[in-house]
């Protein structure tokens, strides 16, 4: 009897569920070229991406509407799904740290699925709240260093630690400085190409076909799984030029004067508390777009 190859015997998994992604991608194109485009409320109401364009966004959207109605029906809470999320990206940094990229890459997007998901279902049952919002965004910061101190553990012994670092380190940056210019006030900072859709797509794809590329060509002189080096030295330049584009931004305004109604100008009025309402209508648990 034929022994399958060993490649094949590790990666059939990934190949099932790339396949499953594929059709569905092929039966959305068909619908909307059919019936028009199921179009997604939430996916209009933010800024176009430069990477991840609309139609692949509602795509996504509607690839995850039947698990979405499933987890509003079993009553699973938000903050329960952002739980999950840090689950699936520590075990996505602990497969990486083992050479397993097809295995975290997948978990890498079970991740950032899971925080879309928390988000939506946190407005359709109502439970939308400050904590929740707060509660969601250091957990995606975990779950980002997660991944990147698996891939650091890799490849400790290589200058791909250096991209790793430095990766991580842009990542870090780009969402920092978002949360701290919108506390200063600051607007209009949903800017640069790798907010963390941009860098979930890159590096969860880059972790997917990187088994395959290496064991059909190798990798040369090159860091084991190049395919992985490569991703993670687009994201070290790439995260980084974000970062500085929201620091100079975020300069810019408050050098031209602090904007109303940010701390600082409450800071003039000790004596009044400043109380966040947890209101239904705030944009909050959104940090899938930082």
């Amino acid at each position: 009897m034929t022994q399958a190859h060993p490649m094949l015997s590790t990666l059939w998994p990934a190949f099932i569920l790339m396949t499953y992604f594929v059709v569905s991608f092929v039966l959305f194109s068909v619908r909307t070229w059919v019936k028009g485009l199921a179009v997604d409320a939430e996916v209009m109401g933010r800024s176009d991406s430069p990477v991840l364009g609309r139609f692949f966004r509602h795509f996504i959207m509607w690839l995850l509407a039947p698990w979405q109605r499933l987890v509003v029906r079993s009553g699973i809470t938000p903050n329960q799904l952002t739980g999950a999320s840090l689950l699936a990206a520590l075990g996505s940094g602990i497969a990486a740290s083992q050479g397993r990229f097809a295995l975290a890459g997948w978990l890498y997007f079970l991740c950032g699925i899971l925080d879309i998901l928390d988000g939506r279902v946190a407005r359709i049952n109502q439970q939308v709240t400050a904590a929740g919002a707060f509660f969601d965004s250091v957990i995606d910061r975990y779950a980002e260093l997660f991944v990147f101190g698996g891939m650091a553990v890799f490849y400790r012994d290589s200058w791909a630690l250096v991209a790793v670092l430095a990766a991580s380190l842009g990542s870090v940056m780009v969402s920092y400085a978002r949360a701290r210019g919108e506390s200063l006030g600051v607007t209009n900072l949903n800017i640069g190409m790798m907010q963390r859709p941009e860098r979930l797509f890159y590096l969860g794809m880059s972790m997917i076909w990187s088994p395959i590329v290496e064991g059909v060509f190798g990798h040369g002189p090159l860091p084991a799984h190049a395919l992985v080096v490569g991703g993670l030295l687009l994201l070290a330049v790439s995260t980084n030029l974000t970062a500085i584009r929201r620091i100079k931004h975020t300069m810019s305004r408050l050098n031209a004067g602090t904007p109303t109604g940010t701390p600082a100008a409450k800071a003039e009025r000790p004596n009044v508390p400043s109380i966040v309402p947890a209101s239904p209508l705030m944009p909050l648990r959104a940090a899938e777009s930082r």
